[in-house]
């Protein structure tokens, strides 16, 4: 009964797995046999300007962005949270924006950013100057993030069950104590949710590593047959640098470039998985 999902499992992922270790120790073209190389295309990578932009950038993201949407997403499911008239609309609203598609939201927001479109022109009837968010590098990765803060539905989702969840009595015993809203939020709600907000870490930044889809769309796609990441490579993320080394028929390199991503994402996931003890807060501390 099981064997449909296994030979799926097998030809579908355990082979490209395997297939694509091997190939980051050659040298693999479309049409050629793989020829042996092997470390040299992990030696290349360290000598890579490119790479190195591309780290940048992802890594500008997840320390930048990352945060701003994890904290934009606990503000509006604290306030949600609330009981009040119309909540329901309120929520469905905030979450809207999650389920529509990356690229969809990146053209989108390309379109209402661009130079000489709606947004320009609001801020041409105030007499001021628009960024140029397309053509600025200083500007490009702010307009990601801010696209990437916009679709907070889903985790806004996961924010607000957490808090659902805290027990009343705690915060009136916190208030018998004489603590006052910030000291209930910094003493009560964050050590009650930090699993949720451990999981939005963890999650959140393998998502960053992963970054591509609006990064595409914002830096107009291809252009001279190479993904270029405009402006400037400021949003060349890793991703998309990978992607251009499979364009230019360069499998073994790709393949190299994938399995760093895989060794970059293991090492954060064992930092964040060895170090959650230290202030994540749950009912069976003990036990775990």
């Amino acid at each position: 009964m099981l064997s449909p999902w296994l030979v799926g499992f097998v030809v579908f992922t355990a082979y490209p797995i395997i297939n694509s270790f091997y190939w980051s120790f050659t040298v693999k073209r479309y049409g050629s046999a793989a020829r042996w190389v092997g470390l040299e295309n992990y030696q290349l990578l360290f000598g890579n300007d490119d790479l190195v932009k591309a780290l940048q950038n992802t890594a500008y993201l997840a320390l930048i962005g990352l945060p701003i949407r994890i904290g934009v997403a606990m503000l509006c499911a604290a306030l949600l949270a609330r009981p009040r008239r119309g909540n329901g609309i309120y929520r469905l609203m905030f979450y809207v924006p999650a389920v529509v598609p990356a690229v969809a939201s990146g053209a989108l927001f390309f379109f209402l950013l661009r130079e000489g479109g709606p947004v320009s022109s609001l801020f041409g009837l105030f007499g001021a100057e628009a960024p140029l968010w397309f053509g600025d590098p200083a500007w490009a990765k702010p307009a990601l993030i801010m696209v990437g803060t916009w679709a907070i539905g889903d985790l806004m989702l996961i924010f607000l069950a957490g808090l659902v969840d805290i027990p009343r009595s705690l915060y009136e015993a916190a208030e018998l104590d004489g603590a006052g809203r910030w000291a209930k939020f910094r003493h009560v709600t964050l050590p009650m949710i930090s699993p949720v907000t451990f999981f939005a870490l963890l999650t959140g930044m393998i998502g960053v590593l992963q970054s591509f889809d609006q990064a595409f769309v914002f830096s107009q796609g291809v252009r001279s047959g190479r993904l270029t990441g405009e402006p400037q490579g400021s949003l060349l993320t890793y991703a998309m640098l990978q992607l251009r080394q499979f364009q230019d028929g360069r499998i073994g390199f790709a393949s190299a470039m994938a399995w760093i991503m895989f060794l970059i994402t293991l090492a954060i996931t064992i930092v964040m998985i060895t170090t959650r003890r230290r202030w994540v807060h749950t009912a069976n501390d003990g036990l775990i």
